[in-house]
């Protein structure tokens, strides 16, 4: 049976990544997976970020996201078990946010059977943030308001191309 790649949205996609990044975070079993998840994670948030301001999507609080971005990066250094638990609950929160009540293991398994059948190659995150990029993915289930400006400045511009 083949997948319709077209019921993919944007949302679906962002929140396979954040589940998928969840996963990793919480299964990292020596210091190379651990380091790996929380670039992983980094790189996630930083995409998260500017989609979430193209599509106008209600992000978390700019208190959230800042505390995401910078203990992501730390690359290990100062970050608390404390810390992982918040990055989880972060993560879980946020993508329950983005599929609106849907089943996110079943939104998951989609998203894993689309890279599967079509793969390209490089591994299932990497996928995925391409895929978050690309303009055939439909639209995001939010609907569009007035502009939202988090105001979290600087530190959250588009990442560099």
């Amino acid at each position: 049976m083949r997948l319709n790649h077209g019921l993919m949205t944007v949302t679906d996609i962002c929140a396979a990544a954040l589940s998928e990044a969840t996963g990793a975070i919480e299964a990292a079993h020596d210091t190379a997976a651990f380091l790996s998840a929380l670039e992983n994670n980094h790189r996630l948030w930083r995409a998260l970020c500017e989609i979430g301001r193209r599509e106008d999507w209600p992000l978390p609080s700019c208190r959230d996201i800042e505390f995401i971005i910078r203990r992501s990066s730390k690359l290990g250094f100062g970050v608390s078990d404390a810390d992982l638990a918040a990055l989880v609950t972060i993560n879980r929160r946020f993508s329950e946010e983005l599929v609106d009540g849907d089943d996110i293991a079943r939104i998951h398994t989609k998203v894993r059977l689309a890279y599967r059948e079509g793969g390209e190659g490089g591994g299932f995150f990497p996928w995925l943030l391409m895929r978050m990029f690309r303009p055939a993915a439909p639209a995001s289930r939010h609907v569009r308001t007035a502009s939202r400006d988090t105001g979290c400045g600087p530190a959250f511009e588009p990442i560099p191309a």
